[in-house]
């Protein structure tokens, strides 16, 4: 519950997710409009207010406090993010050099007696 109500302070005081505890304004706004025009749908509504110019008429004080119109810059917590612009990387592919072959020696002439081999022994009784 805490971690809700943390969330929910972060949420409301840094952000502008404030805005939607104006929604009760909006609905009410859209009423009066609706109440003024009867053909006027929502989408309409949304596209006088938000899409076109700003228009100053009886209702602008009204219209400055539905949601997202204005922001609050007073109690928003400012956060810069560092931009990086990156640079182009240039590539070069070169074909890698061939190893030079190692020559090992084998001396087939050499006992089996005196390799390593003759360690090993079967244990005696």
């Amino acid at each position: 519950m805490a971690a809700i109500f943390l969330v929910s302070l972060y949420l409301f005081g840094a952000t502008d997710a404030y805005q939607l505890l104006k929604l009760p304004a909006l609905i009410n706004h859209y009423i009066e409009h609706r109440g003024e025009d009867p053909s006027m749908n929502f989408i309409s509504f949304i596209h006088l207010h938000y899409q076109g110019k700003i228009v100053i008429d009886a209702d602008f004080q009204q219209d400055m406090k539905l949601p997202f119109k204005t922001t609050n810059t007073d109690c928003c917590v400012a956060m810069s993010v560092a931009t990086v612009v990156p640079t182009p990387i240039e590539i070069k592919l070169q074909t890698p050099e061939q190893p030079q072959a190692v020559h090992i020696l084998s001396n087939d002439d050499v006992p089996l007696l005196l390799s390593a081999a003759s360690i090993f022994q079967p244990p005696r009784v």
